[in-house]
């Protein structure tokens, strides 16, 4: 196993257990399966097993939050992208947001259709704004929990290894492919795509995942921390919901699914206008660094 091509034994095995896995939960039910969100957790571990096999450092995964800001464009990027397209569909009349979650009469709030840790129940607004706000936050962090499982695979152990083999933006874009490709048999069960599962599993969530992957990246690479990219894909899940589950739809489907494709491209976009003004730095030692612990891409990709 040679150490330059160590990424390739990686997702073959990542790709091999996965997509195993995602058979089992086609026969348990597909997307409703209990075992759906175990799938998640696949890419971690193997990142682990490699990362303690050729005795790595579990450490410079990037564990602690000493550039703390970051949290910020994690959670609030993927809410002002929910946010922004929601008020499109509705300018635009191609769909409506549903009123009826929230009904204000007299003082008091009348919830339906979403959870909230706090309850249910008719409350007054201040109490409404509070359990709000407690279970989003509440969510966000059993969110991210979930999500590090594939936030350790792809940036933690994955990243670094394909930008120093094809280059920053290359290597981006490659590893968006590959995320896309990781849930091609979900979402030809129907997850995220329904009406167009064949469209979706070899085009759109691929398109997806690569300007998705982009942001994460860019939070990665910019905070040094796991935490960030794993935030930040819990907060593009859970904002989502307001686009997917709480717009009734004039139009097709497919325009709300390729708005949301498109308003990332934009994210996408300034990430890497972003990153290639100012070239990140690598902060990992690994055994593609012997004398040199750090990586500036400024430097180009294959020389080290």
């Amino acid at each position: 196993m040679k150490r330059e091509n160590i990424y390739i034994w990686y997702l073959a095995i990542v790709f091999a257990l996965s997509y195993l896995w995602q058979f089992v939960i086609f026969r348990t039910g597909g997307v409703q399966s209990p075992l759906f969100s175990f799938l998640m957790w696949i890419p971690g571990i193997i990142a682990i097993v490699f990362i303690l096999t050729k005795k790595e450092s579990l450490r410079k995964v990037g564990w602690g939050l000493k550039k703390w800001s970051y949290i910020f464009p994690a959670i609030f990027i993927p809410l002002t992208v929910a946010i922004s397209i929601v008020l499109l569909m509705e300018a635009l009349h191609w769909g409506t947001f549903d009123s009826k979650l929230f009904t204000f009469k007299n003082g008091m709030v009348e919830i339906s259709n979403i959870k909230l840790i706090l309850g249910n129940q008719s409350q007054n607004i201040p109490f409404f704004i509070l359990n709000f706000l407690l279970s989003h936050a509440i969510f966000l962090v059993v969110g991210s929990i979930i999500t590090l499982g594939e936030e350790l695979g792809w940036r933690g152990y994955l990243q670094e290894k394909v930008l120093r083999k094809f280059g920053l933006n290359q290597g981006l874009i490659f590893l968006g492919i590959i995320w896309g490709y990781w849930h091609l048999p979900i979402i030809l069960m129907g997850f995220n795509f329904p009406n167009h599962p064949i469209l979706g599993a070899l085009l759109l969530m691929p398109l997806g995942t690569i300007f998705l992957g982009i942001f994460m990246g860019w939070l990665y690479l910019r905070s040094r921390s796991i935490w960030v990219p794993a935030l930040a894909h819990a907060s593009a899940n859970l904002f989502s919901q307001l686009i997917f589950s709480f717009i009734i739809m004039h139009q097709n489907e497919s325009f709300r699914q390729l708005t949301w494709i498109a308003a990332w491209g934009i994210i996408a976009i300034l990430c890497l206008i972003n990153l290639n003004r100012n070239k990140p730095i690598f902060w990992q030692e690994t055994n593609a660094t012997t004398h040199n612990k750090s990586f500036n891409l400024t430097e180009g990709a294959g020389q080290h």
